[in-house]
């Protein structure tokens, strides 16, 4: 039963091989086939390119150019000048490291300024007739607000970066947004 069986298994194992064998040999055959087809091609791409080099080129060509009236002329006007970047003298409108130290001062000081007078000052003063949490939103929403006015005052208008279209944008979103929390802050009980 069990030489039965075994014999069974090896004819199976052996018709599997002849049937891989077969498949085989069957999925290599398209390529041959698609290799003998890309040759086919490139040697009639071969043939038309020997006929194209063939060609009768000695025609005249009736269309021609006079090459002596063309003259070629370099513009001498233009002369390139080497600038020594330490001995030129820093243009007004250049931001310098002096200046974004002061501007940076500024900003910081009138900030820590409109806290203390915002903040710190406004909140007792609200806090006896509102609440606490409007009292502090109100509070800080001034703070927000003025701190942007002080912002653009001091780079939009005193760095000249006014006309900087990324700075005006963020700037305007910014106040849109003090705005809104205002509105918030002034409803909210």
């Amino acid at each position: 039963m069990q030489s039965g069986l075994f014999r069974i298994s090896a004819l199976l194992i052996v018709f599997l091989i002849a049937i891989l064998f077969n498949a085989g040999t069957a999925i290599n055959q398209p390529k041959d086939s698609l290799r003998k087809d890309s040759l086919r091609k490139d040697s009639l791409r071969k043939d038309s390119l020997r006929k194209d080099s063939l060609r009768d080129t000695t025609k005249i060509n009736p269309v021609q150019i006079d090459t002596s009236k063309i003259l070629n002329q370099i513009d001498t006007s233009r002369t390139l000048i080497k600038v020594d970047s330490i001995t030129t003298a820093v243009k007004e409108n250049t931001l310098t490291n002096t200046k974004l130290f002061i501007y940076i001062f500024i900003t910081l000081g009138g900030l820590g300024l409109f806290y203390f007078i915002f903040v710190q000052t406004l909140f007792k003063t609200f806090h006896k007739a509102r609440s606490t949490r409007q009292s502090l939103m109100l509070s800080w929403d001034l703070f927000f607000i003025v701190s942007i006015v002080w912002v653009f005052i001091v780079w939009g208008i005193a760095a000249g970066m006014w006309s900087s279209g990324a700075f005006m944008t963020v700037l305007i979103f910014l106040f849109i947004i003090s705005l809104i929390l205002s509105l918030i802050a002034v409803k909210s009980k």
